[in-house]
């Protein structure tokens, strides 16, 4: 587990350094012209979701510090609930399309819909512990850790030419969450389908 937070604090700070350290040194205000506010806000909030969720879910698996796993919990659902906000403000905005008239593009449409998906996860994991159903709290939380990762994939593969051939990318946004959250929960529910393990024949006969 120490390695699982190494590795995924290691990424996340090569993907701040690459994504979001030029918009919080001003570096890239120009490009922004009239929401640079709200993408300032949307990557603050985006820096703690992406932390502190890694953070939260090495607690919450190795026990580890447990005494902080509710704070650092809190901070991953506010810094994640801000950044999901503003990115469906940001993508409901006239910001960078090239009929400013047309609010929903498949562009804009799949982006609302990845930002809803991490707000519906983060909503259940905390129904779920405050309903001290920790096996759910847990996958629902993993599940939003995806979702979150979604969002930096999506910034990261944009970058590359050859994802413009999938429809300018508008293709590659819905695959890029879709595809992983259904191998998250193929992960998550493959000890649901396994065999049940045999039970001794005088258990059975006992019964």
């Amino acid at each position: 587990m120490g390695v699982l937070l190494f590795a995924a604090l290691i990424s996340s700070m090569l993907a701040w350094w690459l994504i979001a350290a030029p918009v919080a040194a001003f570096e890239n205000s120009i490009k922004h012209p009239g929401h640079f506010g709200l993408l300032y806000v949307h990557m603050l909030g985006g820096s703690v979701m992406l932390f502190f969720g890694g953070v939260n879910l090495y607690v919450g698996a190795t026990r580890k510090h447990f005494k902080f796993h509710k704070l650092v919990g809190r901070f991953y659902l506010l810094g994640g609930s801000i950044g999901a906000i503003t990115a469906i403000a940001l993508a409901l905005s006239p910001a960078h399309k090239s009929d400013p008239s047309v609010v929903l593009t498949n562009l804009s449409s799949s982006l609302v819909m990845l930002a809803l998906a991490w707000l519906a996860a983060a909503a259940m994991a905390y129904r779920a512990v405050r309903n001290r159903r920790f096996d759910s709290h847990r996958d629902w939380v993993i599940r939003s850790y995806v979702l979150a990762w979604a969002f930096v994939f999506c910034r990261l593969a944009s970058r590359v030419p050859a994802v413009a051939e999938l429809g300018g990318g508008q293709a590659f946004i819905w695959l890029s969450w879709v595809a992983p959250l259904l191998l998250c929960e193929v992960a998550i529910q493959w000890r649901a389908g396994a065999k049940e393990p045999r039970r001794p024949n005088s258990q059975r006969g006992s019964e």
